[in-house]
């Protein structure tokens, strides 16, 4: 399968998977390259609410399910989401602190 094949294949899949989990679509942008999705923009509903936590944990694991894909990287305006092999984080806001491990500023084990 040549690449450009492989990139549309995999872009086709991050837009019905958006779509399945009711993204709005005007908001957000995605491409992607060799093994690597790109997402950014705002992350919202179709109806112009917030994602709860959950929804966004799980459309991200389908985003990673994806064939031949290995990295995905994401700079939104309202969600910090760093996701890794083993490792997921995801925070609401775009002005988080990001701490070594996910760990919240308050822990005292810092």
């Amino acid at each position: 399968m040549s690449d450009e094949v492989c990139r549309y294949e995999i872009n086709r899949k991050v837009r019905n998977i958006l779509t399945s989990h009711n993204a709005d679509m005007t908001k957000i942008s995605y491409t992607s390259s060799s093994r690597t999705i790109c997402i950014y923009g705002f992350l919202c509903n179709n109806d112009n609410t917030d994602f709860a936590m959950s929804a966004v944990r799980a459309l991200v694991s389908d985003l990673m399910n994806i064939p031949r894909v290995s990295t995905i990287q994401f700079d939104l305006d309202n969600w910090v989401i760093i996701a890794e092999p083993g490792e997921l984080i995801i925070m609401k806001g775009r002005g988080a602190d990001i701490l070594p491990w996910g760990r919240d500023k308050e822990d005292t084990f810092l």
